[in-house]
């Protein structure tokens, strides 16, 4: 994966990117520590053709809190039908064609930590092409504390050629630079490609961690003025 990529040059380079990722935490203590009625002017350094925030208080991004929208299968869980390969974490039942159907659920490793992380700073979104009686079933199991803001379901998504597309203007308007989506499938978000991360599919491997690499990558991205312009940056690397 092209973030994969990113973590890999991250590591060759430790110093700087330690310092780096200070910044951006520093940055995320001090907006929440001063008033909104603030103003301290920003300055910014230009760098390859992107924007980058030096380690400043309150501007007037930094004083809103950014979004983060998820998908759900294959993204942060594996549901099936039959009895899974491996250890199944949860079973939800789903009506289907009349019958009452049980669902194996199977977590991506490090879905709760993930979720924790993220919503210390962001907004966290679930937008899903599966019907609400079955993901809503999920999302109640895997968010026992509450970090998932706002929930979509199949009904919120634009059908076209017999595939379902996620607009990212129904959740954050037109402030399209303050949003980022994880999606295993690309063609999901092809009405905003420049917003989206991709990510491996999910499937049975519990060995898998690309969640904890994905939230590093993500915790970067904040300290971005238009974060479509980290994910250009980073997965040209």
């Amino acid at each position: 994966m092209a973030y994969e990529r990113i973590i890999e040059n991250k590591h060759q380079n430790n110093l700087f990117m330690s310092i780096f990722t200070f910044h951006c935490r520093l940055l995320r203590c001090v907006s929440r520590c001063i008033t909104a009625t603030t103003i301290i002017y920003p300055t910014t350094t230009k760098h390859d053709d992107y924007t980058k925030l030096e380690n400043q208080p309150q501007t007037e991004h930094t004083n809103t809190k950014r979004t983060i929208i998820l998908d759900l299968d294959e993204t942060l869980v594996h549901s099936t039908t039959q009895m899974p390969g491996v250890r199944y974490d949860f079973m939800v039942l789903v009506k289907m064609e009349r019958k009452i159907m049980p669902i194996f659920v199977v977590k991506r490793p490090g879905l709760t930590e993930f979720l924790e992380r993220l919503g210390e700073s962001f907004e966290v979104v679930v937008f899903t092409a599966g019907l609400e009686d079955y993901a809503s079933q999920v999302l109640d199991k895997i968010d026992r504390k509450g970090v998932i803001t706002q929930r979509l379901y199949r009904d919120s998504c634009r059908e076209v050629n017999g595939r379902y597309m996620k607009d990212l203007s129904m959740v954050v308007g037109e402030d399209l630079g303050s949003v980022l989506i994880v999606d295993d499938n690309p063609s999901s978000y092809s009405l905003q490609p420049e917003n989206g991360v991709p990510i491996k599919a999910f499937v049975d491997d519990l060995k898998d961690q690309e969640l904890m690499k994905l939230v590093e990558f993500l915790e970067i991205c904040y300290a971005y003025e238009d974060m479509r312009d980290a994910v250009q940056d980073f997965l040209a690397n």
